[in-house]
């Protein structure tokens, strides 16, 4: 897919391991150094997956997010260290990238992907890979990446599972699949690592796996996830392969593949309507806990952090409450609601139940 780029006697020695390769070889490392791969999402998965196309040789990486560094990134954010809290995300991966690959180009896109500048960022790349935990970013990726005619290595992982697929809209032999195609219109947002945690090492696991498939279509060697969808389920270690039915060329919605591939886990609580729904928040015996994002939402309930509740900061009024009473935990659309409700009851508390306030 690319054209070869000329290696110095320096980087032929540090990849020495790749041009012993069977298949492999020094035409494949040569393709890699002049390869422009931009990586959306310098997190759990962005931080495997640069590490590792960096390590294997690519010329130009480019990192976008707009985020900062929180110490519960450092979890699994294997990219950052605990001197690089409230860092620049980008500057704190390009450093460490610059480190491991001083050859490299690295360029940092401190900015949140859209669907007003994704073509503009994504433009001057060879190969997308979206490690991204939003919908609304994985639709405008692709989107873009179609009109420009971009594959997209793509990944997720929530709890304990995870997701790998390579998407292209100009892939031949049938295989020109995009995201949309498999996962159907962008649907609202659901659960995230946020509100019901991810397992560390599955992050390396799905990033690594995303990392192979990227040096395989840049490379052409192997043989790239395209037309499929790799399940992994880190409780048994276990790989699944899922093939994937090229969309119907009569402009009709794609297949309903969604009940097999749909990220794991993405049950909505039920909805609450008014907090007031719940009776009086100081009726006898119940506790209100509001961890939502904007404190003093919910009137008449205590307010606390989903963060400093997995942290084990509770709140007074929760440490005295006795832990047969009822607690109701509520937020705006009850996902991080429902991640409190774990916390909770792995705290010892019996009654709890998960609200959204939204319908």
């Amino acid at each position: 897919m690319l054209g070869p780029g000329r290696l110095g006697a320096a980087e032929r020695r540090r990849v020495a391991r790749h041009l012993l390769l069977d298949g492999f070889g020094l035409a494949a490392q040569e393709r890699l150094a002049a390869s422009r791969v931009v990586v959306v999402g310098a997190g759990g998965l962005g931080s495997p997956v640069l590490q590792y196309l960096a390590a294997a040789g690519v010329g130009t990486l480019g990192i976008v997010d707009d985020d900062v560094v929180d110490a519960s990134n450092l979890q699994r954010q294997v990219l950052h260290s605990a001197a690089d809290v409230g860092r620049d995300k980008t500057a704190s991966a390009a450093d460490a990238l610059r480190g491991l690959a001083p050859e490299a180009e690295v360029i940092a896109h401190h900015e949140r992907l859209t669907r007003d500048n994704a073509a503009a960022i994504l433009g001057g790349y060879h190969l997308v890979v979206d490690g991204s935990d939003t919908y609304q970013t994985r639709y405008a990726v692709s989107d873009a990446a179609a009109r420009l005619g971009l594959p997209v290595v793509w990944g997720t992982v929530l709890g304990w599972d995870g997701q790998v697929s390579v998407f292209w809209s100009a892939a031949p032999d049938g295989r020109a699949i995009t995201y949309p195609d498999v996962f159907g219109p962008q649907p609202p947002e659901g659960e995230s690592c946020a509100t019901v945690g991810v397992l560390s090492p599955a992050c390396g696991v799905v990033g690594s796996t995303m990392a192979v498939e990227a040096v395989k279509v840049l490379t052409g060697t192997g043989e790239p996830a395209l037309g499929r969808l790799l399940a992994y389920d880190a409780r048994t270690s276990t790989w699944d392969t899922i093939e994937l039915a090229p969309p119907p060329s009569s402009g009709t919605d794609g297949p309903d593949t969604g009940a097999a591939a749909r990220t794991p886990g993405a049950v909505e609580p039920p909805a609450l309507g008014e907090p007031s729904a719940l009776g009086e928040p100081g009726a006898p015996g119940v506790l209100l806990l509001d961890v939502g994002l904007r404190p003093g939402a919910v009137p008449g309930a205590v307010f606390v952090r989903l963060e400093d509740l997995a942290a084990g900061e509770l709140p007074p009024e929760l440490l005295d409450h006795p832990v047969d009473r009822p607690v109701v935990v509520v937020c705006e659309r009850g996902l991080r609601s429902r991640g409190a409700e774990q916390l909770l009851r792995a705290e010892g508390w019996h009654d709890v139940t998960s609200r959204a306030l939204l319908g």
